[in-house]
């Protein structure tokens, strides 16, 4: 497991920052873990570039990066998860986490209609720690998933946790005291011992309330989540990355009956059927 964040990027800089002071991340002298695949001569300037702290094997490492968009992916690991700031033109304070990668164009990083590798059991561990540590620290900021968009597009699993929406937000002290403790908590917490379900969710909007709702509730986790937007333009080739590039195997699709018309439906359907996937609609 590897977190990643950038001084250059506030709310990046600032969730670090308590991951440091209060979850016990102490400065390393062990370079970071690069691809072996990779050119050795620019993983070693890349890596004598990071600054690295650890905590029982896990490293958080500050990459320089000028965006959180522009982090390096090409680690050795299980897991990325990356501290960031979020933006978007709905205002109000929020705590959201999702999987990167576009079920379209790219005009936020990575790479056109290429979906990540899902971690559905972190995502579960850390909606569910962002839940408690919100309602425990008393901040009350909707907490929510959002549907897999923008880049990096990597080789292994990677996760993004923000705090958004503006400058004020992204400098909040105790937001981003929330945010690394759930952080902390997802990684080293009693939740270490969950096996859900992992299921492909489609349906709703960018913000997955009803996904973020089953997530802390039920026994059962999400890997990718296709909003109501990207249903009419997926094709077979996307619905088979959405279904296989997950850590844990999915067997069933959850469909919100409520947030799709009846062409989606019977068109996830389809698909699902051709794939030999169950589908129910919740």
């Amino acid at each position: 497991m590897i977190i990643l964040f950038t001084k250059n990027n506030l709310a990046s800089a600032n969730i670090a920052k308590k991951l440091i002071e209060k979850h016990g991340f102490a400065k390393s002298k062990t370079k970071a873990p690069g691809d072996e695949t990779g050119s050795p001569a620019e993983t070693t300037l890349e890596q004598a570039a990071m600054e690295t702290w650890e905590r029982d094997g896990v490293m958080l490492i500050d990459t320089g990066a000028p965006t959180v968009l522009d982090v390096p992916t090409d680690f050795d690991t299980d897991c990325l998860i990356v501290l960031s700031t979020h933006k978007s033109k709905t205002a109000g304070k929020m705590l959201t986490a999702h999987v990167p990668g576009n079920w379209g164009s790219a005009e936020m990083g990575g790479e056109p209609k290429t979906l990540n590798i899902a971690h559905g059991l972190m995502l579960k561990r850390l909606i569910r720690a962002l839940d408690k540590a919100n309602r425990e620290h008393k901040l009350g900021w909707p907490i929510s998933l959002e549907s897999d968009h923008h880049g990096p597009t990597c080789e292994v699993p990677i996760l993004f946790v923000e705090i958004g929406n503006n400058e004020e937000q992204w400098a909040d002290d105790l937001a981003a005291l929330v945010v690394a403790e759930a952080v902390a908590d997802a990684i080293f917490g009693k939740d270490t011992g969950l096996e859900p379900e992992t299921v492909f969710g489609v349906g709703g909007g960018h913000y997955q309330r009803a996904f973020t709702k089953l997530l802390i509730e039920s026994d059962i986790t999400v890997g990718h989540m296709a909003p109501k937007y990207a249903i009419d333009s997926m094709d077979e080739g996307m619905f088979a990355q959405a279904v296989l590039k997950n850590v844990g195997e999915v067997r069933r699709v959850l469909i919100l009956k409520d947030e799709t018309n009846g062409a989606q439906k019977e068109k996830i359907k389809a698909f699902a059927k051709e794939m030999g996937f169950e589908t129910e609609l919740i």
